[in-house]
């Protein structure tokens, strides 16, 4: 079934409340961009690293309306990430001393951005916008 969604926000709505987001190694769920300085007090929006790659803070996609983490862009060839874009976050490995520092265990879940997504699902999965390298 394809389904459209009017925003980013209503396709990460629908992700948490209808489809199965546990986290698993290697399995892409949908996130969304958030604002540092917002929500955890840290610097603002998305950061570029000298090797032009990105960093943010993600709400990721969870049946209880979504968990942050930090995560970094595959590679800097890519769009310019901003506040709000729905992206494909992909969960590599799990650190305990990470999930220490926040308010929630799953902020250990240390994982790349690999790309955009529309907000939009075609025959099952994500449609995607653009991919890092």
């Amino acid at each position: 079934m394809d389904t459209a969604f009017s925003t980013n926000a209503e396709a990460f709505e629908y992700a948490c409340t209808n489809l199965n987001c546990d986290i698993e190694l290697y399995k892409a769920l949908p996130a969304v961009v958030m604002d540092g300085a917002s929500v955890l007090k840290a610097q603002g929006g998305v950061q570029s690293e000298p090797d032009g790659t990105q960093h943010a803070i993600l709400q990721v996609a969870s049946a209880d309306g979504g968990f942050l983490v930090l995560a970094r862009t595959l590679g800097p060839k890519g769009p310019r990430l901003a506040v709000g874009d729905l992206v494909a976050w992909i969960p590599a490995q799990y650190s305990a001393q990470l999930a220490q520092s926040g308010h929630d265990e799953r902020f250990g879940w240390v994982g790349v951005i690999f790309g955009t997504l529309e907000p939009r699902r075609e025959a099952g999965s994500w449609v995607g916008r653009a991919k890092f390298e």
